[in-house]
């Protein structure tokens, strides 16, 4: 267990750096949802370190993708967020972001969700896997028509900033490719179901990579990343217990509660101002 751990923690770290490059080249970039699509081509050329962190994100998702082929998705998948400390670090000293106290106590309590992740692991066993395809199928569908309802109730229930919700749908594509990710290892005899996987793992993972830069042009990155990693994490959590039979121990579930808390705290709290206000007494 400990290689895929060590090869999780490795694209995880990589995978922030990524995104740190990404977001401080975000603002230069023309909208990645356009008709003028060679125009756009010659403008994101044109950003180096943004192209560097594009290329550093890919590797980490390399490293990530093959330690979820090693290793359950409920070990793999929390690890995601172990980048988060890296990326408060490199956000308040290289993008000059500052973070309130209830954004501290939400990242610290995502960081000590993520140890106790590998703390208490089961070791993996080769065992056959059982895998329940309609399960897989039904909770795709309801994934992307929850993405569906929050960006329709935006308004009507929930004030959230559109960069938000993109951090979220970025998260949601992001984990469904996770899953696909991990049938593709299960297919590796059956022709057919394989490239109808690794279709669906490039349909998310190209929608993953959109929703989040774009998110980066509408959204600190200490806000963004969290909500992508917290709900990449989620969703694989959810299609390994209930579709590939996968075991959470009890250390485990509370290192997960301890990261959907630390979410909640970063996603209630983005973008509030806590400064004293001043009364005007004219």
């Amino acid at each position: 267990m400990f290689i895929p751990i060590l090869v999780a923690l490795t694209g995880t770290i990589i995978l922030n750096i990524g995104f740190v490059l990404q977001k401080s080249e975000a603002e230069k970039l023309p909208p990645f949802i356009t008709k003028d699509i060679g125009n756009s081509l010659r403008q994101i050329l044109k950003c180096k370190i943004w192209l560097f962190g594009t290329l550093l994100t890919t590797s980490g998702w390399l490293f990530f993708l093959i330690a979820i082929s090693l290793a359950p998705l409920t070990v793999i998948a929390p690890l995601s967020n172990a980048g988060v400390i890296i990326l408060a670090g490199i956000s308040v000293f290289y993008l000059k972001e500052s973070l309130h106290i209830y954004e501290w106590i939400g990242f610290c309590a995502i960081l000590v969700g993520v140890i106790f992740i590998p703390i208490y692991s089961i070791p993996v066993t080769n065992d056959g896997v059982e895998v329940d395809v309609l399960l897989l199928l039904v909770i795709t569908i309801v994934a992307l028509i929850g993405l569906l309802i929050l960006k329709i109730s935006q308004k009507l229930l929930f004030p959230l900033k559109n960069g938000s919700i993109l951090g979220i749908a970025s998260g949601v594509t992001a984990g469904l490719g996770s899953a696909y990710t991990k049938m593709l290892g299960l297919l590796t005899e059956e022709l057919i179901p394989l490239l109808i996987a690794l279709l669906f793992v490039g349909i998310f993972q190209i929608l993953s990579f959109l929703t989040l830069q774009t998110a980066f042009q509408q959204e600190r990155a200490t806000i963004v990343v969290p909500l992508f990693n917290s709900f990449a994490t989620l969703l694989p959590l959810i299609y390994g217990v209930f579709v590939f039979s996968e075991t959470i121990p009890f250390g485990q579930l509370i290192g997960i509660l301890l990261m959907v808390l630390g979410a909640s705290a970063l996603f209630q709290f983005s973008g509030k101002d806590f400064s004293p206000k001043i009364q005007d007494d004219s």
